[in-house]
């Protein structure tokens, strides 16, 4: 059995090794990756509902961004409605940063804001491998660019939620 581990091993150690010799290639390769891992895994990862009071405020800017607006209107019975992480006067607006409002409004123009948290979480995995091809050989960026991937993007909640943070 060692001999036969060591052909499987050193057959997948000489194809990665290629692969991360190319650079970009390996970014590229990364990206489209984890999109296509996790389009698979819906089976059985269906695309997430929103249910913490964050997620809504997140796709209100979302929402707000893909209509053309910085802001909503107030409503004239702002009092009434009020609730967690909306601002309401002097507009109605979400009260965070709006860098993840900007992704998932890609996400809406795209059909699902859900797309735009597949989007940035496949880019984070992918600046990860390009970030270390500086600072170590191409091929232990790409298999740490890998397991943050499995780690940080396939299945966890940083894909699925719309809190963001990629």
């Amino acid at each position: 059995m060692p001999r036969r581990s060591e052909r499987f091993f050193g057959f997948f150690e000489r194809v990665f090794s290629r692969l991360a010799a190319h650079k970009l290639l390996a970014v590229s390769v990364l990206f489209f990756l984890v999109i296509g891992l996790r389009l698979a895994l819906l089976g059985w990862l269906p695309v997430p509902n929103p249910g913490i009071h964050d997620e809504f405020s997140y796709l209100l800017m979302g929402d707000t961004f893909v209509h053309g607006r910085l802001a909503n209107p107030s409503h004239p019975l702002w009092r009434s409605l009020e609730t967690f992480h909306v601002l309401w006067f002097p507009a109605y607006a979400s009260k965070y940063p709006p860098a993840q409002g900007l992704v998932l409004a890609l996400g809406q123009l795209l059909g699902n804001p859900w797309i735009g948290v597949l989007i940035s979480a496949a880019a984070m995995a992918a600046a990860f491998v390009w970030t270390l091809q500086a600072w170590m050989p191409a091929r232990w960026a790409f298999l740490a660019g890998v397991l943050a991937a499995l780690r940080l993007c396939v299945a966890s909640y940083w894909m699925n939620s719309y809190w963001g943070g990629q």
